[in-house]
């Protein structure tokens, strides 16, 4: 059997209950108004169907209340004003600020000229905040929305990431590792037949299996600091060493580091910045390799340029893994890559990855 769970405002009715408890009141009409504001309190909060009804119910309660007893039970109005504020059209709340307006104010005027005395001018400035909270209410609501919001898209961002990684990893293996090993049996193979006939050759083939096995070990080893995270200024860095090492002259040029983008951008172009610097090394057969960060307006740039031999036709094929494992996770910060390549004239790959718009909350009256 399902328990009835009340909403957290119903904690909220318990001071002016406890108070109309210790203190008793002259008439019976107190006990009455209160019992018909506090029912249709909860019925407004639990009820969206019938909300708009049950507030006016409130605001009527409250308004006779102030106008024949007291004007300071007007005070009561931070209920209704409450669930007002959950209304998500300011439209209504408008409407229903004004309706509260009219009445408690008419009930305020009501009372003292009933009374012959003197208009308080102070009670203006608490119906005043009254007016002011569902606006207030509606704030904080829309704030908690937007936290949510933000959350949830920050989760699905690292769930697409962890996804396009996993995928990336697939490839690499499928690729690489797949490929490597594959050659591997079979070298293998040929050697159990070739100890009989042709040691020589056997073991000729034994040693190439060695180094084969060294180059497996390294690809592995490449693959698990892939899937670390990595730092764009570090990337940089290694860059230069290896461009270094493989006797490429190496030029950064760079207006800033892009250490105002996010984190997610940042790591995503560390590994196209890898993977571009790895192809140079390995394909372009260039002396030349030079790097342009740069942070534009309303976009970051990354551009690795090299004067190697280019991109035949007939070589896209080689490198298409590698392109596409860029655009890829450049899908996911909606980063475009472009190539400029010709067979002696060298290739330039700019990447622009556009900047994250803050939402602007600009709500307006419906």
């Amino acid at each position: 059997m399902s328990r009835i769970r009340l909403p957290w405002e119903t904690m909220m009715l318990l001071p002016p209950l406890i108070s109309l408890i210790i203190f008793p009141q002259p008439t019976g009409y107190n006990y009455l108004l209160f019992f018909i504001i506090a029912t249709a309190h909860l019925i407004s909060i639990m009820n969206a169907k019938y909300r708009t009804f049950f507030i006016i119910v409130q605001l009527v309660a409250i308004a006779l209340w102030g106008a024949f007893l007291n004007p300071w039970e007007l005070c009561f109005g931070f209920y209704p004003a409450l669930v007002i504020g959950k209304y998500p059209s300011y439209r209504k709340i408008t409407g229903m600020t004004v309706l509260m307006a009219v009445l408690f104010a008419g009930a305020t005027g009501f009372h003292f000229l009933r009374e012959s005395n003197p208009l308080y001018l102070g009670w203006y400035s608490i119906l005043l905040i009254l007016f002011l909270l569902p606006y207030i209410v509606r704030m904080i609501r829309k704030s908690h929305e937007m936290k949510l919001g933000l959350q949830h898209a920050n989760d699905e961002i690292s769930r697409l990431i962890k996804n396009e990684e996993r995928q990336r990893i697939a490839r690499d293996l499928h690729d690489t590792l797949g490929h490597t090993l594959s050659l591997l049996t079979l070298k293998g193979e040929l050697v159990e037949r070739l100890i009989p006939q042709n040691p020589d050759q056997a073991s000729k083939e034994a040693r190439e299996i060695q180094n084969i096995s060294r180059s497996v070990l390294l690809q592995v080893r490449e693959l698990i600091s892939d899937m670390q995270s990595i730092d764009l200024g570090e990337e940089c860095q290694q860059a230069a060493q290896i461009c270094e090492s493989a006797g490429i002259s190496f030029k950064l040029e760079r207006n800033d580091e892009l250490g105002g983008a996010p984190p997610i951008i940042r790591n995503i172009l560390s590994l196209c910045l890898r993977e571009c610097v790895t192809n140079v090394v390995k394909h372009s057969g260039a002396h030349k390799c030079t790097i342009r960060l740069e942070e534009g307006p309303g976009k970051y740039i990354l551009q690795v340029e090299d004067d190697g031999v280019g991109i035949a036709k007939e070589n896209h094929d080689r490198f298409g893994s590698g392109l596409l494992g860029m655009k890829e996770r450049l899908l996911l910060i909606e980063g475009k890559l472009e190539m400029v390549t010709g067979e002696t004239k060298g290739t330039k790959i700019t990447i622009i990855v556009p900047k994250v718009k803050k939402p602007a909350i600009t709500e307006g009256i419906q």
